[in-house]
């Protein structure tokens, strides 16, 4: 299988054509939960995991033999549409070419803990729009930077507020929470064009401290930014 370096769209589409309800489809891409006017898909996936080359000439990248994908949802909806289009269909096409369902498997992690050692399986990105003179500028921060956590802990609360519908001074959360990287390990900066836009994230081992209902929720929505372009999701170490 051969894709661009840059698959990112591909999958991200892949993964709504799977949801079989054109109703529910629209709703996931058009809008998702809201809430103060931002919109949250509530779905992650990782980076395709297997045995490739590069070919630098074209700028695409082949996969061999089999490919793992992960996906993640808070939405248990989205899981249930995509895993019945895969059990009801085996063959299917990615960019023209086949592509075959040998396996697929399901986990479901309770966290009960308010900490939590994580590997990336798809990069973090943070960032913050700011307007200069007539046009607008994004600031991406590394995991060095206080802001790193700072965006984290409000993107989960109000991912948290959006898909539970509830209003924030409903729902107290502790405040203490920190995501760094893990002792002993550095994190790598992933750039990647998403239409033509770049994106910057951090894949790396990171531990978490924070309210055990804020974990789940990146957990499972994924952690940070643009989680539906497959970026934020992790796994539990």
């Amino acid at each position: 299988m051969i894709l661009p370096i840059n698959y990112n769209h591909i999958i991200q589409a892949f993964i709504l054509q799977l949801i079989n309800d054109a109703e529910y489809r629209k709703f996931i891409h058009n809008q998702g939960y809201l809430y103060k006017k931002r919109c949250y898909k509530m779905f992650s996936f990782s980076r395709l995991n297997g045995e490739f080359k590069i070919n630098p000439h074209d700028k695409t990248i082949e996969f061999f033999e089999n490919v793992n994908l992960i996906i993640s949802s808070l939405d248990e909806n989205i899981i249930r549409y995509v895993a019945d289009s895969l059990l009801f269909k085996s063959e299917f096409e990615l960019m023209n070419q086949k592509i075959y369902v040998k396996k697929i498997e399901y986990k479901d992690e309770e966290i009960h803990n308010n900490r939590l050692q994580i590997k990336t399986l798809s990069p973090i990105t943070v960032y913050s729009t700011i307007q200069k003179d007539s046009s607008k500028k994004t600031i991406y921060y590394s995991p060095s930077e206080k802001e790193f956590s700072k965006l984290i802990i409000e993107n989960l609360k109000s991912k948290y507020l959006a898909f539970y519908k509830l209003d924030e001074e409903k729902v107290p959360f502790n405040e203490n929470f920190v995501i760094k990287e893990k002792n002993g390990s550095k994190s790598k900066l992933v750039i990647t064009y998403y239409k033509n836009f770049i994106i910057k994230g951090w894949h790396g081992l990171f531990e978490i401290k924070g309210d055990p209902r804020l974990l789940k929720i990146g957990y499972d929505a994924g952690f940070g930014a643009k989680n539906s372009q497959g970026f934020g999701l992790v796994e539990i170490l």
